[in-house]
């Protein structure tokens, strides 16, 4: 697959995932608005009761406020909660233990700027999937790109993009179906090292 540009995400989706393994270059979109109700502050994991959602709470002061410019609130406790749900959800799969210390502290610093948080947790991510992919960012914003454009089109919305997925062996299998397309740490906590195989 040629280049690739993505906007950034929280936790972002395995489908994200897919497109930065198969891609020749990865870049990151800068320069478009915040969207509300998106992968940009959100992300689905799989609990003892299903799908849960998580959503960072931002300061959005208009509908044109640029990604870069859009702050997270912690008027909520909100990290804490992430992390407690994360916890429970995952730390009886197999590889939790492996990447928890590494994740945990995104749950204790506070960042001011939500792309500066996706940013280096993405970073993260991408290490612990042992990809070989170099982030780079928009020079500004174009509505027709030159690029293979995924800004949109992974979105919680649009599930489309899951199809193409395989079952894992997930958590809660013998309560509930297979989950496709949920955030990548559900990947990462349940397949560890063979995370990048199946992408």
């Amino acid at each position: 697959m040629p280049a690739v540009i993505l906007s950034t995400a929280y936790l972002p989706p395995v489908a994200y995932f897919k497109k930065i393994k198969d891609a020749a270059s990865v870049y990151i979109e800068k320069h478009e608005h915040y969207l509300k109700q998106s992968y940009r502050n959100r992300c689905n994991i799989f609990g003892a009761n299903g799908v849960l959602s998580l959503s960072i709470p931002v300061i959005n002061k208009h509908d044109k406020e640029i990604i870069t410019d859009t702050k997270i609130s912690y008027v909520e406790k909100w990290q804490q909660q992430h992390w407690r749900t994360i916890e429970s959800a995952y730390r009886n799969s197999p590889y939790f233990i492996y990447y928890a210390d590494a994740l945990k502290p995104f749950y204790q610093k506070k960042y001011t700027f939500l792309f500066d948080f996706n940013t280096e947790l993405l970073q993260l991510l991408i290490n612990n999937f042992k990809l070989n992919a170099e982030i780079k960012f928009s020079e500004a914003f174009e509505k027709s790109n030159s690029l293979e454009d995924f800004r949109y089109s992974i979105h919680p919305k649009n599930e489309i993009v899951a199809i193409e997925f395989k079952p894992y062996s997930q958590l809660f299998n013998e309560k509930f179906p297979f989950v496709p397309n949920l955030s990548s740490i559900d990947l990462l906590f349940n397949a560890g090292p063979h995370a990048k195989d199946y992408l």
